[in-house]
């Protein structure tokens, strides 16, 4: 009974990065030019031998990530978004978005961006604090954010993302808040704030004494409750648990996840997810450069079961500021939210962490904190 999207994203993967952060766990790894150039080849042909998943279907939002999508040569971009364009049909107004590291751009990457059509850009501040970007081991300075953030202005951009993280070793409310104090004075239209996680495969995860260096966990809830009403007053409505955006500026792709609506990923560890199959392709960028034009985009196909596109649906939709619509569950489902959640939403209703108004249950920003675990006791399982 699922609905028929007949709209597509698509997402593209740049593993390449100067080096690796401390913290992340995305599949990336050093830039050599001549990689590079292969690998973009190799994404055109991938994408051309995949045009098929296009057919009656518009495609109204691109999404670069990374990796660091701008580490790229000038004009490689251009020729993956020419290569996108020539094999699916991509809206005029389509939302196309590259992520920027300070460190990697300049006017005439940026000048070339708009040229061929890219119209916003989210770029990875993190912290308006030096001693906390080298800690990150960040390769960009509070200065280089705000040369590029400029830069990006004077290229015509007036869709801009900066990125936030909060959590970080040693850091304090003040200077959390001094960097947010500092991004609102740029004038961005869109904020991501994002808590640091600790993953076991990086840097951060090698290191056992890191936990000990990180803020506590009700000094982390303070430290996102009160970003979340310093943005919120500064005119930045909360769309989703990380996100902030001036109104009509919210992430149209990012969007499109958490409304499970389908997309298409390429490159390696790209995922899609199309008609209820979902799939990626594997971690693994010698592979990629030697098959990519052979034919599918992933392998081990997953066909999600009515019950499971539900359930996606419905986890994914809290995440939002908007949360689960009745009516619209009952549209793609033919089932009735309240009647078959209602006894395990019953105690956060109750507790104030669950709302409800005009038929959207949503989580309130207390219950955005800890969202995962009212999740698994809705949902009952661990998301």
């Amino acid at each position: 009974m699922a609905m028929t999207d007949h709209t597509l994203g698509l997402y593209v993967h740049i593993p390449f990065c100067v080096r690796k952060c401390a913290y992340c766990d995305f599949y990336s790894m050093g830039y050599r030019e001549e990689t590079a150039r292969a690998y973009v080849d190799a994404l055109i042909a991938q994408i051309r031998a995949n045009a098929g998943y296009g057919r009656d279907r518009t495609v109204d939002t691109v999404y670069f990530g990374g990796g660091t999508p701008s580490i790229l040569a000038t004009g490689e971009i251009g020729r993956i978004l020419a290569a996108l364009r020539a094999s699916f049909s991509v809206s005029p107004d389509a939302e196309i978005t590259v992520e920027a590291n300070p460190g990697t751009v300049d006017r005439a990457k940026l000048d070339s961006f708009r040229a061929s059509g890219v119209n916003r850009l989210s770029i990875g501040m993190q912290s308006a604090s030096d001693e906390e970007l080298r800690t990150l081991s960040r390769i960009h300075t509070r200065d280089d954010f705000r040369h590029a953030f400029f830069l990006s202005r004077e290229a015509g951009f007036d869709n801009i993302s900066v990125d936030i993280m909060y959590g970080l070793p040693h850091q304090t409310e003040k200077r959390l808040s001094d960097t947010v104090d500092y991004a609102l004075s740029l004038h961005p239209e869109h904020i991501s704030l994002y808590g640091l996680k600790i993953e076991a495969e990086t840097p951060f995860g090698r290191d056992p004494g890191i936990v000990a260096l990180l803020p506590d966990e009700d000094t982390q809830a303070d430290m996102y409750l009160k970003t979340a009403e310093k943005l919120e007053k500064a005119g930045f409505f909360q769309y989703e648990i990380s996100n902030f955006a001036q109104k009509g500026r919210e992430s149209r792709h990012n969007l499109r996840y958490w409304q499970s609506r389908d997309y298409l990923g390429f490159g390696p560890a790209a995922y899609s997810c199309v008609d209820g199959h979902m799939f990626s392709y594997p971690r693994d960028l010698a592979r990629f450069l030697a098959s990519a034009g052979d034919g599918p985009l992933g392998e081990d196909a997953e066909v999600l079961t009515e019950n499971e596109r539900a359930t996606q649906f419905v986890m994914l939709a809290f995440r939002t500021a908007y949360g689960v619509d009745a009516d619209e569950y009952r549209r793609r489902f033919g089932r009735d939210f309240p009647t078959e959640y209602g006894d395990r939403m019953k105690p956060f209703l109750e507790s104030g962490f669950l709302r409800v108004e005009n038929g959207h249950f949503f989580l309130s920003r207390e219950g955005m904190l800890v969202s995962n675990s009212i999740l698994s006791e809705i949902l009952d399982f661990t998301p």
